[in-house]
Formats: structure tokens, sequence, C-alpha cells
């Protein structure tokens, strides 16, 4: 489930689908005990990221943290790690919003292992930043393309020029959140036209798109908005979720 973003109480919906398949997936493994989900966060000052994720998650779930320390001069790169050997026990896994490059690196020496789980039936939901790196080749942040701004100037530490890099290899799309709230479908297209990526969705906030073994599945309140290169430029198509 890759989810846009947020406020906490717009979640709930998407929450309660992301519960059933985590008490789906627990169920598989014969046990009536709460799912066990991982919540991953990176940020230089993760208790209030944390508590954030616990507040949307509701209660309703047994917490695994798993918590990387940035640095607090604003570079974003992970002064204190985590081992991650939970996620190889886990009923599910949530990955809070924050600096996408310090995600995909606290992750990274389990991200075969991650990737392993997921493709066995372990649910995923990311949000924001979390959904951006559950890509194979993610934009891990920037507003820039060559110089020229293509999208608002985020808070992201770092260069502002456009970064792309590995992320989880959980989808073969690139993924962009906030897309409308935060003024980034423009970004999606501009990647594209400088032939940066092939195809990009970008996911609007209080929306989800949910990628299983059945195809495409958009949740929410928002729209997602497909991105593809065609010879005559870039089309974009957007879609909601039904009204049912």
């Amino acid at each position: 489930m890759l989810v846009g973003g947020a406020r906490t109480e717009a979640l709930r919906p998407l929450v309660d689908r992301f519960a059933e398949l985590a008490a789906a997936h627990r169920a598989e493994r014969a046990s009536d005990r709460p799912p066990r989900i991982a919540v991953v966060v990176a940020a230089a000052r993760p208790g209030s990221v944390l508590a954030e994720a616990e507040r949307m998650l509701g209660g309703r779930f047994e917490l695994v943290p798993l918590v990387a320390r940035l640095d607090t001069d604003g570079r974003g790169e992970v002064e204190l790690g985590f081992d991650g050997h939970e996620l190889l026990d886990v009923d599910g896994v949530v990955v809070a919003d924050g600096p996408a490059g310090a995600l995909v690196a606290a992750l990274d020496h389990r991200a075969g292992d991650l990737r392993r789980r997921v493709h066995e039936g372990m649910p995923y939901f990311g949000v924001g930043a979390g959904a951006a790196i559950a890509a194979d080749r993610a934009l891990l942040g920037g507003h820039e393309i060559g110089g020229v701004a293509v999208a608002p100037e985020t808070t992201d530490p770092g260069d502002p020029e456009l970064r792309l890099g590995p992320g989880l290899g959980l989808v073969d799309l690139a993924i962009v959140p906030h897309a409308a709230q935060h003024g980034r479908v423009g970004l999606a297209v501009a990647a594209i036209e400088a032939e940066l990526v092939d195809r990009v969705v970008a996911v609007d906030d209080d929306t989800a798109l949910e990628v299983g073994a059945d195809g495409l599945r958009i949740l929410g309140a928002g729209s997602v908005w497909q991105c593809t290169g065609a010879d005559s430029g870039v089309v974009v198509a957007s879609a909601r979720a039904d009204a049912a």
C-alpha cells in the first residue's frame, strides 16, 4: 500500500485495509495473537514521528519500532541505525514519511529480506517517502532538473537537483507522494521528459495505491496520477477510488 501522505485521521480507512491484510497474513501463520508490525522511522528527533505512527495505527497491533536516528544539522544522514532482524518475523511493515534517502540507507542492509517477505505476502504500508522508496528506482528528493525548478521547493536535505537511486524494489514504477497537495505532478512529468524514468505514479494525500496479485486498487479521498512517456510527450491520466 503506497500512501501519498495524510493527516492521521484521514489515514484511518487506509489503515483499516492494512489491518485486514496483516491479520490475514498472521492467520496464515497459524497464530491468534494480534499482528506484529514493524514501524520504520528515520528522523533527527524520531520520538514524535514514532508517536504519530502509533496514533495512526490505533493500538490494534503489537508494534516493533525500528528507529534510525539522523544527524541534527540538516544533512539527513543516518547517525545511528538498526539491525532490523525483526523484519524476518513480523506480519507487516509500516514505513513512516521522512527523508527518502535516509530511509533507503537505514533499510539497505535488509532490502533483500524485506523484498522477499513482501513478495511472500507480507503487507507493506509506506507513507510519503515510505511509498517513494518502494520503487526499483526511487525519487529520493529535490525539485530541480538541470538547475530549473520543476516543482515547489521542499524541505528535503541535500542538493535541490532531483535525485534518483535504488529503492527497495517492491514495485517497478517510480512513486511521487503528496502529488496535488505539494504540486508534485509536474515533477513527475518533468522527470519523464528528462528521460530519468519511463513511468511515474503520483499519489495524492489521503490516498493509497494498493498493488497486489490482482492488480492495482485506489483507496481514499484523492487521485492517483499515472504519467507515461509517449512519442508525443508525456501522457497524464488520473483516477480516483470507486464511489462504492
